[in-house]
């Protein structure tokens, strides 16, 4: 039976998913060698205090593989481990929690607690956010169903794939222009709209067919299809009439109309949508009024916000956006509940840029490393281990 009370004394670390991957491929080795350290290594790291942190986001990229095989021996090591340390999810059957599990807990502290900030919220939260048991409560019997997941997953994928390649894209250098430039321009006649979406389009499919995933197969069949969705809110812009269209556009995306500030940048407005369509999630799972809980929760309050937003706006734009940067992100928001967070080398960069332009990124993200293997991460916590 999971002990799910809150871990007092062990000490968190979160392994890049490369990591849990490796393992596995050395059990799978037909090197006696590589098989005997995949075995004693989370043995090893529990006998000095260290236990692994995982996540939905882990289970998601493990599932992952071609070979079916790989996936079954990947759930088996998980499910063999004696002690781990898991995200609580919202539903006990659903395996180890999601970003949005993390975040309905930082909203349920800052709740009780509105002059809290981010790094009290992580402590907060954090007492009741992690469980602690056997791999085989952390993950479900249901998974061995797994392969009814797979077009769910492929399809989480593609998204992933597509909002790493458009999300950077600009038509213009707009993200430091105010709101109010756009508030008094009138809505576009037909044939200036439709000029306007076709030089827009082969500027967005140029964009993914240089810089976006490798694997996406038909850039400009992706960028068609945002291009109609541009189109349709247009569209219903100009038929509901209530607003200005800029204003208009705003509120059908998502935004509160008293919740948008003129004076306010387009960057800023972007990371209040994106923060307030986060937060009507929540508020549906705690089923909490949304208007209270818009007004006694700020996202600077909210450690998983804090990372976002400091990734989206300083992170090393790479010659290749790729999808599981989205994924990286996410484990990413895993280091306030950690003493060390693994990362890879271009999610190691960015959080560096990120904390020296945010000082309450910095104290959130404190234990970030890089480790190249499971040899390697395995010293760095034995080093640690000797100077606590």
């Amino acid at each position: 039976m999971s002990d799910t009370t809150p871990i007092n004394r062990a000490r968190l670390f979160v392994p890049d998913t490369a990591h849990l991957a490796g393992l596995v491929s050395d059990i799978m080795s037909e090197s006696r060698e590589r098989r005997r350290a995949a075995q004693r290594f989370l043995p090893d790291l529990l006998d000095r205090g260290w236990l692994p942190l995982l996540c939905w986001h882990h289970i998601e990229e493990l599932l992952q593989h071609r070979d079916e095989h790989v996936v079954d021996a990947r759930l088996s090591y998980l499910w063999s481990q004696p002690l781990i340390a898991w995200i609580r999810p919202a539903e006990p059957s659903a395996g180890p929690g999601s970003i949005i599990d993390v975040l309905r807990a930082e909203v349920s502290a800052a709740i009780g607690n509105p002059s809290a900030d981010a790094a009290q919220i992580r402590d907060l939260a954090g007492h009741e956010l992690i469980a602690v048991g056997a791999g085989a409560d952390a993950i479900p019997e249901s998974f061995r169903d797994w392969r009814l997941l797979r077009e769910a997953l492929t399809q989480q994928q593609q998204n992933a794939r597509r909002v790493t390649a458009i999300a950077r894209w600009r038509a213009t250098q707009i993200d430091d222009t105010p709101i109010s430039a756009w508030m008094n321009q009138p809505a576009r006649e037909p044939d200036a709209t439709a000029r306007m979406l076709g030089k827009l389009h082969e500027s967005l499919a140029h964009e993914i067919a240089t810089r976006g995933d490798r694997r996406i197969p038909d850039a400009r069949s992706m960028a068609a299809e945002f291009m109609q969705q541009i189109d349709r809110d247009g569209r219903a812009v100009v038929e509901d009439r209530v607003a200005k269209p800029a204003i208009q556009l705003l509120i059908n995306a998502g935004l509160d109309p008293e919740d948008i500030d003129p004076s306010a940048t387009f960057g800023e407005t972007m990371d209040l949508l994106t923060f307030q369509k986060r937060l009507r999630v929540v508020a549906e799972g705690l089923r909490l009024p949304w208007a209270e809980l818009k007004r006694r929760v700020t996202r600077q309050q909210l450690p998983v916000m804090v990372i976002e937003e400091s990734m989206r706006r300083h992170a090393q734009d790479q010659p290749e956006r790729k999808g599981s940067e989205l994924n990286d992100t996410h484990l990413l928001c895993l280091a306030p509940y950690a003493d060390r967070t693994f990362v890879d080398k271009r999610t190691l960069e960015s959080a560096r840029r990120a904390r020296n332009k945010s000082p309450m990124f910095d104290r959130l993200t404190t234990g970030v490393a890089r480790a190249r293997d499971c040899a390697e991460l395995a010293a760095v916590l034995t080093a640690q281990s000797r100077t606590s």
